[in-house]
């Protein structure tokens, strides 16, 4: 026990010279604090926020009760360097704030202190503030646009996503306005995936770039170089008109009249019941015999359409409506530029309307509207018809078709070197020709038909271990205006024999319509307008020359049948169509 007592005596002794020493201690930093005097120190810097920005960065904070303080003091770089801010107490609370500029891009640890005229400062405030550069800005990029689609005025921009840890806020569109021809900008927020764009103009410019900001509270804004894109209009692919012909698919009906799908109707043309445009399965526009009146109706489509010639055709079924001889009743086919069709009254006037034919009667059941346009634009194209004076009218329509006229030189890919879309070890495809299935007998590297690789020629061959070709056929399909044409064909090298065998059928032809008709009715077909069957006893310059007295759609090329396995070749240098 004695023992005991003598140990926790002496352990007594050492806690109480340790307290000692460090109540020392304490006392010679306080002595120097105060400098032998009372303690004397300002109140410290509370609720300090630091706001990041570009080189440079934003201080902040509070002091609330001391009327001493009249500066602040900033340091960073270990007190090396520093800024010291004035201050003027003003109110019980103030607020303290400075900007540190010229600093380079790194993370700093910064110290706060207070001062009063006799230099006396706060306890020190440590916070951590991370300041940007080129570093950062050399790691933004613009968002990425996955497509542009451009309709008349009407531009829809699609964007992908982005990291957001990037610090993206979104994109900034500059474009020219359709409607003040001004610069006008667009935002796109970085949660939008697409932006809206009402009133582009056409064929210009836009310049976009994407802002960022490293930290949600930075002082400063980053952004990428602006980069310039010129949308391209999304063009209308052939036959341009959707269901367009009889029967007609019906979007909504009754037990009679109906809406057609794919049209656009406007609420006059909806006179049945808020149906419009189909009687059955037949196109018709029809007023009377106990049905409402059509007062500026309209129905029609909108395409967009590169420069070109164009043939608006119609074919009427049935009709009494007296155009120009009868006031009682106005109806036009009519092509116009824009989203829609002008108002009946003004079709004859109108500078959008590019082409208009008044529906008579007496004109036939065949109406051809033609117009040329020298840019890609949007057309509204259809039918529309006032009836006001109580006569019962009907206009019922078996088609509509749209076509481009095929402009010179017309035939593509025409003449070695020829271009292909596959080839194989030896055989291979040209671009731009139509081929059924029977023309693709070589299955080198997949089905290919009409080259050879050996000769570089457009070549319709079999036999020699390749597969017979029975009804192939080979050829484009153009849309022609009225004229005569020659269509030339300068024919490599064939053994192909004509009339003087049986074994092979080889025939270049012209023929209405969008194919051309089987090889054994070549020669019989309606829609065959000129041929000439292949003979290597002929001169190789072959010359077929036809006529056509309305815009027509026909197919032009070269088809063959050989079934007998005898070893054919028909190799062309070129293909030429001309207008006389």
């Amino acid at each position: 026990m004695k023992t005991f007592k003598k140990h926790f005596f002496l352990l007594l002794c050492f806690v109480a010279l340790v307290l000692v020493a460090a109540c020392s201690d304490e006392m010679e930093d306080y002595r120097k604090f105060t400098e032998g005097g009372e303690i004397n120190y300002t109140e410290k810097m509370d609720s300090i926020k630091v706001f990041t920005g570009r080189e440079r960065l934003y201080l902040q904070g509070i002091v609330n009760a001391d009327p001493k303080i009249t500066s602040f003091r900033v340091y960073w770089n270990s007190k090396a360097d520093s800024v010291v801010v004035p201050v003027t107490r003003t109110k019980p609370v103030d607020t303290l704030s400075v900007y540190i500029d010229d600093l380079e891009e790194n993370i700093y640890n910064l110290e706060v202190r207070t001062y009063d005229d006799e230099l006396n400062s706060s306890i020190p405030v440590n916070i951590t503030a991370e300041v940007y550069g080129s570093r950062y800005q050399n790691t933004l990029y613009n968002r990425p646009v996955i497509s542009n689609v451009l309709i008349g005025n009407d531009l829809t921009v699609s964007y992908s996503s982005m990291d957001l840890t990037t610090g993206v806020l979104g994109t900034e569109i500059q474009y020219t306005s359709s409607n003040t021809s001004e610069t006008e900008e667009f935002y796109v927020p970085i949660d939008s995936a697409m932006a809206f764009i009402e009133d582009f103009t056409s064929g210009s410019e836009y310049q976009y770039r994407t802002i960022f900001k490293p930290e949600p509270t930075s002082i400063d804004t980053f952004y990428t170089d602006y980069q310039g894109y010129i949308p391209e209009p999304k063009l209308t692919d052939p036959p341009y008109l959707l269901n367009s012909s009889y029967p007609f698919e019906i979007l909504e009906g009754g037990s009679r009249w109906g809406t057609p799908v794919g049209w656009i109707h406007n609420e006059a043309a909806l006179s049945h019941g808020g149906y419009g445009a189909l009687d059955g399965e037949l196109f018709d526009l029809e007023s009377g015999w106990g049905e409402p009146d059509l007062i500026n109706a309209k129905v029609y489509q909108t395409v967009i359409l590169p420069a070109g010639t164009y043939a608006y055709s119609i074919n009427i079924a049935e009709t009494n409506y007296e155009g120009a001889d009868n006031n009682l009743d106005k109806a036009y086919f009519t092509v116009a530029k824009g989203p829609q069709l002008p108002d009946v009254s003004e079709v004859e006037t109108s500078s959008e309307t590019l082409a208009y034919e008044r529906v008579n009667k007496a004109n036939g059941l065949n109406s051809l509207l033609t117009f040329t346009l020298e840019e890609t634009t949007q057309l509204s194209i259809g039918v529309q018809t006032t009836n006001d004076g109580g006569a019962g009218r009907y206009l019922k329509i078996n088609s509509f078709k749209l076509n481009q006229f095929s402009k010179a030189p017309y035939l593509e890919n025409a003449a070695a070197p020829y271009k292909l879309s596959s080839s194989g070890s030896r055989w291979g495809t040209p671009e731009n020709w139509i081929h059924n299935d029977a023309a693709m007998n070589h299955t080198d590297n997949g089905p290919q038909g009409a080259f050879d690789g050996n000769s570089q020629k457009w070549d319709l061959e079999s036999g020699w271990g390749e597969p017979n070709i029975v009804n192939g056929k080979v050829y484009q399909v153009l849309f022609l205006e009225p004229g005569t044409y020659t269509y030339t064909v300068t024919i490599f090298a064939t053994n192909y024999t004509g009339t003087r065998g049986t074994s092979d059928q080889a025939y270049f032809v012209v023929a209405e319509g969008e194919t051309l008709p089987d090889v054994a009715d070549v020669e019989t077909a309606e829609e065959t307008l000129v041929y000439d069957r292949v003979d290597s006893a002929n001169d190789n310059t072959r010359i077929l020359s036809f006529t056509i007295s309305e815009p027509t759609k026909v197919a032009i090329g070269g088809e063959t049948t050989n079934a007998e396995g005898v070893g054919r070749f028909l190799q062309v240098e070129s293909f030429k169509l001309v207008k006389q």
